[in-house]
């Protein structure tokens, strides 16, 4: 069935083989022949420990074949683009159990062994019709494809396998994923023991058509973590703790994959976290959640007394009590949100002279609150135009801290917003040289032409009325009643011929 091709032979039988630039017969396309999945899952493994995967993985194709009398195999095939290549895939299909083929369309013939270093040849072609007809030295067997296997689809439902005790080791960098429930007591847990972590709450659609309710996770990406905590984070009910295999994607503690997952890190995309676990459940998220460190999300305690102005510290007036101190620390982060300054009381005679240079629009944004030792200062667009005092940036609603400054440790703005609820919509101003901060009643705060602006007073000047003159009217007299009454009245006699004494009055 078979013949051992020859050195510089150039025609076979088989179509779509040619000798390489060693004589190596070869196809565009390696083939291996495996009796089970398991042996197939044997391969690739065995192949990702040894060399990459993401190299086979453009021109890999799995299929399940079947005999014409209904057995059923696994089917690999590659590109085999020398044969470097295919010795290396034909040393390890061999340890797995393999045969393997080459060819190029669909007649694979037997690659080459020790017994046939050139590679071999068929004496005759099979002539029926199949997807697929491999030729070995003793057989020749023609395949149907019935379905294709991905390669994806097949790593995801591969059950991870228990690592012996032996064999474990704390790694440096952690995945932790906890149900909500845990996940809130777990970053004050994290925090209180300085270990360095970023928490994320992971959201998908739930995969049940009985459960509306959208699936939720906490995810923690800790580093150096102590083998105790870690030891007592994967024994709570609803934790599991994460070994990373690449920057996305991890294995459970104490577990393995089956095949070697950091050979074949083209399947998991850069924008999805890939989490499998040791019952063979898959987490995968896609997009991946943000993360932000534990220390901006731990809750801490912070009261503020009622306050109607302006509360200054110390031992005497103590605004705020805390907990846990924050604290003023410098930052090379660059400015952002310079929305306030404060004036000391020797700059007041400065800001009233720039106050008369400053334009219109500038005076119409500008709030103002005067207090005994300083005066304070907002513009929402930004405080530029006032270059006097000591500029302030919000970092949450109401809350400022000296420009180049941050508070210590971290906190989320809408966590330093809730933690300063007692303020009363105040103003809060924390100052470098007080242990405490400053609040400023917003009723305190108003246009720099109601606060600083003088009342206008007029001089009231007496004017009397002038004279009035009236012309006096012309009198009318009337004379006796006549037939026209207007004769005689001035400039009123119109020409009339004499009357004749029949037309005189009697």
């Amino acid at each position: 069935m078979l013949e051992r091709a020859a050195l510089h032979q150039t025609r076979f039988r088989t179509p779509g083989v040619t000798p390489d630039a060693r004589g190596v017969v070869l196809g565009q396309k390696g083939v291996v022949l495996f009796p089970s999945l398991d042996r197939l899952v044997a391969f690739l493994r065995a192949y990702g420990e040894e060399g990459s995967l993401d190299e086979l993985l453009p021109s890999l194709s799995l299929r399940r074949v079947v005999t014409p009398l209904r057995t059923r195999e696994v089917l690999l095939t590659c590109a085999a683009e020398s044969s470097y290549r295919m010795d290396r895939v034909a040393s390890i299909a061999k340890l797995a159990g393999g045969l393997v083929f080459t060819g190029t369309s669909r007649h694979f013939v037997k690659y080459r062994d020790a017994a046939s270093p050139l590679g071999y040849d068929v004496e005759e072609l099979l002539d029926e019709r199949a997807d697929v007809v491999l030729y070995h030295d003793s057989f020749r067997q023609a395949y149907g494809f019935e379905r294709e296997i991905i390669f994806r689809d097949l790593v995801m439902k591969l059950e991870p396998v228990r690592v012996p005790p032996s064999d474990r080791r704390t790694p440096t960098r952690l995945f932790v994923t906890a149900e909500v429930g845990v996940g809130g007591a777990l970053v004050g847990y994290l925090f209180r023991w300085q270990v360095r972590a970023r928490a994320a709450l992971a959201e998908w659609p739930s995969q049940s058509a009985f459960d509306d309710a959208n699936r939720r996770l906490y995810v923690f990406d800790c580093e150096d973590c102590p083998p105790r905590i870690v030891e007592l984070m994967a024994a709570l009910p609803g934790v599991h703790v994460f070994e990373p295999i690449g920057s996305n994607y991890a294995v459970e503690l104490g577990f393995r994959h089956p095949i070697a997952l950091d050979s074949a890190s083209s399947l998991f995309d850069d924008e999805a976290l890939t989490l499998f676990r040791g019952d063979g459940h898959v987490i995968r998220v896609e997009p991946a959640p943000p993360f932000a460190p534990v220390r901006s999300l731990v809750r801490n305690e912070l009261h503020l007394e009622d306050a109607a102005g302006v509360h200054g510290a110390g031992p005497a007036n103590a605004d705020l009590t805390f907990e846990l101190p924050l604290k003023l620390d410098a930052t090379m982060a660059p400015w952002r949100a310079v929305v306030a300054s404060v004036v000391p009381l020797p700059q007041r005679a400065w800001l009233a002279r720039m106050l008369y240079a400053l334009p219109p629009r500038t005076l119409s944004t500008l709030r103002m609150a005067i207090a005994e030792d300083r005066i304070y200062l907002l513009d929402r667009g930004g405080i530029e135009g006032v270059p006097l005092g000591v500029f302030y940036s919000e970092i949450a609603e109401r809350i400022y801290v000296p420009s180049g400054m941050t508070l210590v440790p971290a906190v989320a703005p809408p966590v330093l917003a809730d933690l300063v609820s007692d303020a009363k919509g105040g103003h809060v101003f924390f100052e470098p040289e007080a242990s405490a901060p400053r609040v400023v009643a917003a009723s305190a705060f108003g246009p720099v032409s109601r606060q600083v602006l003088r009342d206008v007073a007029g001089d009231v000047v007496h004017a009397d009325a002038p004279e009035r003159f009236d012309p006096p009217l012309p009198l009318m007299q009337y004379g006796d009643a006549r037939r026209f009454p207007l004769w005689g009245v001035p400039g009123k006699d119109l020409p009339v011929a004499p009357a004749t004494p029949d037309e005189e009055d009697p």
